[in-house]
Protein backbone atom coordinates (compact mmCIF):
# COMPACT_ATOMS: atom_id res chain seq x y z
CA UNK A 1 0.00 0.00 0.00
CA UNK A 2 1.49 3.39 -1.07
CA UNK A 3 2.22 6.08 1.84
CA UNK A 4 -0.56 8.73 2.05
CA UNK A 5 -0.29 12.30 2.86
CA UNK A 6 -3.11 13.18 5.06
CA UNK A 7 -4.28 16.73 5.68
CA UNK A 8 -7.34 18.26 7.76
CA UNK A 9 -9.22 20.79 6.01
CA UNK A 10 -10.64 22.99 8.59
CA UNK A 11 -13.70 24.26 8.08
CA UNK A 12 -15.10 27.95 7.65
CA UNK A 13 -17.02 29.96 10.76
CA UNK A 14 -19.60 31.10 9.88
CA UNK A 15 -20.13 29.10 6.64
CA UNK A 16 -20.52 30.84 3.54
CA UNK A 17 -23.95 31.10 2.36
CA UNK A 18 -25.33 28.43 0.18
CA UNK A 19 -24.92 29.93 -3.72
CA UNK A 20 -27.82 29.80 -6.13
CA UNK A 21 -27.84 28.03 -9.39
CA UNK A 22 -26.22 24.91 -10.13
CA UNK A 23 -23.04 23.84 -11.91
CA UNK A 24 -23.02 21.35 -14.99
CA UNK A 25 -22.96 18.02 -13.15
CA UNK A 26 -24.10 14.72 -14.34
CA UNK A 27 -25.47 11.51 -12.10
CA UNK A 28 -23.97 8.21 -11.88
CA UNK A 29 -25.49 5.31 -9.68
CA UNK A 30 -23.01 2.97 -7.82
CA UNK A 31 -22.23 0.88 -10.56
CA UNK A 32 -20.84 3.94 -12.97
CA UNK A 33 -22.19 2.63 -15.88
CA UNK A 34 -22.66 4.48 -19.35
CA UNK A 35 -23.69 8.04 -19.53
CA UNK A 36 -24.41 10.25 -16.86
CA UNK A 37 -27.96 11.79 -16.74
CA UNK A 38 -27.69 16.04 -16.47
CA UNK A 39 -28.54 17.25 -12.68
CA UNK A 40 -31.32 19.43 -12.55
CA UNK A 41 -32.83 21.51 -9.54
CA UNK A 42 -35.59 19.13 -9.18
CA UNK A 43 -33.35 15.87 -9.18
CA UNK A 44 -31.05 18.02 -6.61
CA UNK A 45 -34.21 18.65 -4.55
CA UNK A 46 -34.90 15.03 -4.91
CA UNK A 47 -31.22 13.92 -3.30
CA UNK A 48 -31.24 16.49 -0.44
CA UNK A 49 -34.47 15.00 0.91
CA UNK A 50 -33.48 11.56 0.78
CA UNK A 51 -30.03 12.33 2.15
CA UNK A 52 -31.94 14.39 5.07
CA UNK A 53 -34.13 11.05 5.66
CA UNK A 54 -30.96 9.38 5.82
CA UNK A 55 -32.69 6.95 3.21
CA UNK A 56 -30.43 4.91 1.27
CA UNK A 57 -28.43 6.61 -1.54
CA UNK A 58 -25.56 5.71 -3.54
CA UNK A 59 -24.57 8.76 -6.06
CA UNK A 60 -21.75 9.85 -7.67
CA UNK A 61 -21.59 13.37 -9.42
CA UNK A 62 -18.94 14.34 -12.05
CA UNK A 63 -18.55 17.26 -14.38
CA UNK A 64 -18.10 14.59 -16.82
CA UNK A 65 -20.98 13.37 -18.93
CA UNK A 66 -19.21 9.22 -19.59
CA UNK A 67 -18.39 7.57 -15.99
CA UNK A 68 -15.14 6.20 -17.61
CA UNK A 69 -13.80 9.21 -17.85
CA UNK A 70 -15.68 10.37 -14.48
CA UNK A 71 -13.93 7.89 -11.96
CA UNK A 72 -10.26 8.16 -13.90
CA UNK A 73 -10.96 12.03 -13.96
CA UNK A 74 -12.69 13.91 -10.88
CA UNK A 75 -16.03 12.59 -8.77
CA UNK A 76 -18.05 13.28 -5.48
CA UNK A 77 -19.76 10.58 -4.05
CA UNK A 78 -22.20 9.86 -1.35
CA UNK A 79 -23.21 6.78 0.58
CA UNK A 80 -25.96 6.14 2.99
CA UNK A 81 -27.05 3.00 4.41
CA UNK A 82 -28.56 2.78 7.68
CA UNK A 83 -27.86 6.04 9.01
CA UNK A 84 -24.26 5.51 8.35
CA UNK A 85 -22.74 8.49 6.00
CA UNK A 86 -19.79 8.85 3.32
CA UNK A 87 -19.00 11.31 1.05
CA UNK A 88 -15.78 11.97 -1.16
CA UNK A 89 -13.97 13.90 -3.84
CA UNK A 90 -11.97 12.09 -6.00
CA UNK A 91 -9.79 14.08 -8.43
CA UNK A 92 -7.32 12.02 -10.65
CA UNK A 93 -7.85 8.93 -9.46
CA UNK A 94 -5.30 7.14 -11.81
CA UNK A 95 -3.05 9.85 -11.74
CA UNK A 96 0.27 10.29 -9.50
CA UNK A 97 -0.93 13.64 -8.65
CA UNK A 98 -4.33 12.57 -7.60
CA UNK A 99 -6.05 13.17 -4.50
CA UNK A 100 -9.37 12.49 -2.32
CA UNK A 101 -10.82 14.48 0.34
CA UNK A 102 -13.89 12.69 2.67
CA UNK A 103 -16.14 12.88 5.51
CA UNK A 104 -14.29 11.53 7.88
CA UNK A 105 -14.56 10.41 12.34
CA UNK A 106 -12.55 11.83 14.49
CA UNK A 107 -12.66 9.23 16.76
CA UNK A 108 -11.83 6.74 14.31
CA UNK A 109 -9.01 8.40 12.46
CA UNK A 110 -6.57 6.31 13.26
CA UNK A 111 -8.31 2.97 12.65
CA UNK A 112 -8.85 0.43 9.70
CA UNK A 113 -12.19 -0.68 11.39
CA UNK A 114 -14.83 -1.54 8.61
CA UNK A 115 -18.39 0.43 9.27
CA UNK A 116 -21.51 -1.51 8.75
CA UNK A 117 -22.37 0.36 5.42
CA UNK A 118 -23.06 -1.91 2.37
CA UNK A 119 -22.65 0.46 -0.34
CA UNK A 120 -24.95 0.83 -3.33
CA UNK A 121 -21.83 -1.92 -5.56
CA UNK A 122 -22.73 -3.99 -2.76
CA UNK A 123 -18.81 -4.60 -2.48
CA UNK A 124 -17.13 -1.85 -1.35
CA UNK A 125 -15.73 -1.67 2.16
CA UNK A 126 -16.60 1.71 3.57
CA UNK A 127 -13.66 2.30 6.59
CA UNK A 128 -15.40 4.09 10.01
CA UNK A 129 -13.09 6.37 9.65
CA UNK A 130 -14.33 7.53 6.47
CA UNK A 131 -17.68 8.20 7.63
CA UNK A 132 -20.41 10.70 9.30
CA UNK A 133 -23.79 10.61 11.20
CA UNK A 134 -24.98 14.25 10.04
CA UNK A 135 -27.44 13.93 7.37
CA UNK A 136 -28.56 17.81 7.18
CA UNK A 137 -24.81 18.97 6.96
CA UNK A 138 -24.56 15.94 4.49
CA UNK A 139 -27.43 17.49 2.32
CA UNK A 140 -25.20 21.00 2.65
CA UNK A 141 -21.73 19.10 1.46
CA UNK A 142 -23.88 17.60 -1.74
CA UNK A 143 -26.17 21.05 -2.40
CA UNK A 144 -22.87 22.80 -2.11
CA UNK A 145 -21.00 20.84 -4.45
CA UNK A 146 -23.81 20.64 -7.05
CA UNK A 147 -24.22 24.67 -6.76
CA UNK A 148 -20.56 25.34 -7.55
CA UNK A 149 -18.41 22.20 -8.12
CA UNK A 150 -16.34 22.56 -5.36
CA UNK A 151 -16.03 21.36 -1.48
CA UNK A 152 -18.38 22.51 1.30
CA UNK A 153 -16.49 25.18 3.32
CA UNK A 154 -18.91 24.78 6.16
CA UNK A 155 -16.91 21.11 6.96
CA UNK A 156 -14.02 19.95 8.07
CA UNK A 157 -12.43 17.34 5.06
CA UNK A 158 -10.19 14.93 5.37
CA UNK A 159 -7.52 15.01 2.52
CA UNK A 160 -4.80 12.20 1.32
CA UNK A 161 -2.45 12.01 -1.16
CA UNK A 162 -0.17 9.76 -2.40
CA UNK A 163 3.28 10.59 -1.42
Amino acid sequence: MKECKTTIISPETPPPAMPTGLKVLYTFDAFGHGDGEKLTEADLQQLIHNIQQADKVSVFLSPHDDAETAIEEEFFQIEIDNRWIAIQYVVGDTSPDGYFCSCFDPDYLDSDEESPMVPGDCQSVILKKYTMHDPKLAAECVEYFARTGKLYPGMAWLRQEAL
